[in-house]
């Protein structure tokens, strides 16, 4: 426990952060580039993306046992209940749920429209029902809005954390650098195709690997990082009297 809640605990973050990427580095140079994508990405059904699923469902039942928040009972089951819904819908979106449920109930509209409908164009689409419009709504809603509401609440003493070394604001941080670093991952194929008047083919195979191993490594590493702010958070708060240096956050 003093691991989570002693003064030198802020380090912890970083120190998992730069222990999976080596880890993450070290794998893509000891496989084969074919090899490493068919273990990391395989439309969902690959090792790795399966790994992960457990470790975004485990948020849910964690995050209600070890509540990582002070205050109020309301407050904590509104805040419990905000991890829970992201948690859920980021398990929704590593299965494709949502597009299996768009594809299920308006099969001719994503057949006809280019690219997933999950997209601000989508919405604004002419010609698009409007039960299909709300399911896409719905999941930016539950997903991306709940998260940023919850980012909005938080996003003060979080900086203020941050300066301070308070161990959960620097895990939330890599949390946040996690995400990052896999959207960077996802796009940097595309964007240097762009850049180059490439086509997908004309791309090294140890370049793409190098992507999908960071890129599904992060996805990995945005529920780690969620886990050890919960049982952080709740290791300093669940206290009568929370240690000093971090009580006021």
């Amino acid at each position: 426990m003093n691991l989570l809640v002693s003064k030198r605990s802020w380090l912890l973050a970083p120190a998992v952060f730069i222990l999976a990427v080596c880890a993450l580095a070290a794998t893509w140079a000891a496989m084969e580039p074919q090899a490493l994508r068919a273990a990391f990405d395989a439309d969902g059904r690959s090792f790795f993306e399966t790994l992960t699923l457990p470790f975004y469902a485990l948020i849910v039942p964690l995050v209600w046992l070890c509540c990582p928040f002070a205050g109020s009972a309301r407050r904590k089951a509104l805040l419990c209940l905000g991890v829970s819904c992201v948690a859920a819908m980021a398990v929704v979106k590593e299965l494709d749920l949502h597009v299996a449920a768009m594809n299920a109930l308006y099969p001719d509209i994503v057949a006809n429209f280019k690219g997933t409908p999950f997209k601000m164009r989508f919405l604004k689409g002419s010609g698009i029902p409007i039960g299909a419009k709300a399911l896409a709504l719905a999941y930016f809603a539950l997903f991306f809005g709940v998260f940023a509401a919850m980012l909005a609440y938080f996003f003060a003493r979080l900086v203020k954390g941050f300066l301070r070394l308070h161990p959960v604001a620097w895990t939330m941080c890599f949390f946040g650098g996690s995400g990052v670093m896999v959207q960077v991952f996802d796009r940097l194929p595309a964007w240097y195709r762009h850049a180059n008047g490439l086509a997908k083919s004309d791309l090294a195979d140890s370049f793409t690997a190098f992507c999908t191993a960071f890129e599904e490594g992060g996805e990995i590493l945005i529920a780690a990082f969620a886990l050890l702010a919960i049982l952080q958070a709740h290791a300093i708060y669940v206290r009568d009297s929370p240690p000093p240096e971090f009580a006021e956050l």
